[in-house]
């Protein structure tokens, strides 16, 4: 077996980073996958979060916002004096 005498600090250092990355890419992956629950390898998919996504990115919106109706009033443009001579 080896002894820690035997590794240099860069050594451990690329070991360091590779661990931190590999795992950050996994949580990456995690949290674009819209799980609800994981379980054991076992995802449960948030299936409107995905559609959403999906919606705003072909679209700009995802057409869940509740629309309140404007109240608008309109007022005619006053109609030009005609010179009559």
């Amino acid at each position: 077996m080896t002894k820690m005498a035997d590794f240099t600090m860069e050594e451990l250092m690329l070991f360091v980073i590779g661990v931190l990355g590999a795992l950050g890419g996994f949580m990456v992956i995690l949290q674009k996958s819209k799980c609800e629950s994981i379980c054991w390898g076992c995802c449960k998919r948030d299936v409107s979060a995905v559609i959403a996504e999906e919606k705003l990115q072909i679209t700009g919106h995802t057409g869940e916002t509740p629309r309140i109706p404007a109240k608008l009033t309109l007022q005619g443009e006053p109609e030009p004096e005609s010179e009559s001579k």
